[in-house]
């Protein structure tokens, strides 16, 4: 079926905007009614050797770095340059608010997140370091850490269950109820946030400021019912038009090898889930952790904090395949935890009543996508355990039904576990319903955004380019991390974070297509930064002709 419709309408203005003075929010494009409005990155030249410490780059590669950018990075669709020149400029809770409507815990993204949108920073590829991206988010998140926004609009009828309150239950409550869905999010627990508040080691997360962070979902109008299992997801399709199941994968996988026993024995989930309700556990000796990922990089700091004498992690995978991220690894080896990668686990080593150690074998051919991997006969080693800790991942405790109105999101449906991802899990399935429910189809509507090459009359030339020595984001010393769940990453001042706002080289901007504006002048209501957008004259009676 043609859904194609050809609006016509005559205009006497039409929107420009003013690159130089664009912070690249993204503001104007997501209100855009006829869609006008596109994301453009300014060429940069780094062909110089002397330009910047980074080695130069070819014409070509610069061609090609304009169709990429930190924008395009965020799983949840947040624009960083958006929010970093709006503090820049002094809009700083228009920055936090630009954060806020596309994600409904930023804090929480401020301390955990991966941020891959520093890695796509181009101040990092072209000319020192990337952007302190998260921890200015964060910043901005705890400045106003008690914001509260207006009520959710109720715009239409149709009612939303969402069960569980993790990060991609709560998100998908919140994209929902911006579009004007009342929401309902069911939870099996007397607390809400899932994992981050169950699985998320203290010196990594406050808590307190997560919980006021639901609060404030909560008080904007998403209804959390407590302390429900819900067992049938289907059988909530009687009272709700759509169910969103964001239970989580909550069950610790095992490792049922020789001489396995439950006796110091511990998952990963089980074991952070006890720490972080409170409960008195004590390490002692040697504690080795399988697993190389982020649960096990979080598991191995937490044993030490509980009092190991020395923590060791053995992992498959090898070099960059080792899937913790390098800051990650990075600041466990600071606290002294030892890696051994490559290896497989085949034994636990002991009697039936005292756990001695494990026995690994070294391993290659590695497949990351199905688990294989060949031993080594002959490479037998052991390694001395007082306690082991499985990381190894997490299953779902149920399968769930496949029904068109019932939709998976976060752990379940992505089967990545961290939290942005699971977010940008739920933020995908509320778009999902919310155009089926307004009856598009699924191919009517993209998550990612897209970026294009902008106009050669605002070339970046990073030489002329403030060089700014800041520091990266201070941290507890190493030997006092290993004694304390204090958080490890201090906070930004409000003076460090202007300045590093400083850095970012503003490599995109928005573009108005002309032929598409109907010159309604919305865009230039809703810019945060006020000086951007101007409504230009065109000839009498022009028309616009906008195919959507």
């Amino acid at each position: 079926m043609d859904r194609t419709v050809t609006l016509r309408v005559t205009r006497n203005v039409v929107a420009s905007i003013n690159a130089d003075e664009c912070v690249n929010c993204s503001t104007c494009r997501d209100y855009c009614p006829v869609e006008a409005i596109s994301e453009k990155q300014k060429v940069i030249c780094h062909l110089c050797p002397d330009c910047t410490e980074i080695k130069p780059i070819t014409p070509d590669e610069m061609i090609k770095m304009q169709s990429e950018a930190c924008t395009l990075s965020c799983p949840v669709g947040l624009s960083p340059q958006g929010f970093l020149n709006l503090l820049r400029v002094g809009k700083e809770r228009e920055a936090f608010e630009n954060i806020w409507d596309k994600n409904p815990l930023p804090a929480v993204c401020g301390y955990v997140c991966h941020h891959p949108c520093e890695s796509d920073c181009k101040r990092g590829k072209l000319v020192d370091r990337p952007m302190e991206i998260r921890a200015i988010q964060r910043f901005l998140s705890e400045e106003y850490i008690d914001y509260q926004p207006a009520p959710y609009p109720v715009l239409h009828q149709e009612l939303i269950a969402v069960i569980g309150a993790g990060p991609a239950g709560l998100t998908a409550a919140h994209w929902l109820s911006q579009r004007g869905y009342k929401v309902t999010v069911f939870e099996q627990n007397a607390e809400p946030g899932g994992m981050m508040l169950r699985g998320i080691p203290a010196f990594r997360l406050n808590k307190e400021t997560l919980r006021k962070e639901i609060a404030r979902l909560e008080k904007a109008g998403i209804n959390i019912v407590y302390n429900t299992k819900i067992h049938d997801a289907e059988e909530l399709l009687k009272d709700f038009d759509k169910v969103v199941v964001s239970a989580g994968t909550q069950v610790g996988k095992t490792l049922p090898i020789e001489g396995f026993r439950t006796e110091k024995v511990h998952t990963a989930v089980n074991l952070m889930e006890r720490v972080n309700a409170g409960q008195k556990i004590e390490l002692s000796g040697n504690v080795v952790v399988i697993g190389g990922g982020s649960v096990a990089t979080d598991t191995a700091r937490t044993a030490l904090r509980l009092g190991a004498d020395k923590v060791t992690m053995i992992c498959l995978e090898s070099g960059t395949e080792v899937p913790a991220h390098d800051w990650e690894l990075a600041e466990a080896k600071e606290e002294g935890i030892g890696l051994i990668e490559g290896v497989a686990p085949v034994r636990f080593l002991g009697s039936s009543s005292k756990l001695t150690g494990v026995e690994y074998v070294h391993i290659e051919d590695f497949n990351a996508k199905n688990g294989s991997f060949k031993t080594l006969k002959g490479t037998e080693e052991s390694l001395p355990a007082d306690s082991v800790i499985i990381a190894i991942g997490q299953r779902a405790d149920r399968e769930w039904p496949k029904n068109p109105d019932v939709v998976l999101a976060g752990d379940i449906a992505s089967g990545k576990c961290s939290v942005v991802d699971a977010m940008a899990s739920g933020r995908e399935a509320a778009l999902r319903i919310d155009n089926e429910l307004r009856g598009g189809e699924y191919t009517d509507f993209t998550v990612e955004r897209s970026v294009s090459p902008g106009s050669l009359d605002h070339k970046i030339y990073p030489a002329v380019r403030r060089k700014l020595d800041f520091p990266p984001v201070d941290k507890l010393p190493a030997e006092k991390r290993r004694e304390t769940f204090d958080l490890v990453e201090k906070d930004m001042t409000e003076d460090t974070a202007h300045t590093e706002t400083l850095r970012c080289l503003q490599c995109g901007y928005h573009e108005v297509d002309e032929d598409k504006c109907i010159g309604c002048g919305v865009c230039l209501k809703v810019c945060p930064k006020g000086d951007v957008i101007s409504m230009v004259a065109v000839r009498d009676g022009e028309e616009a002709v906008n195919n959507g």
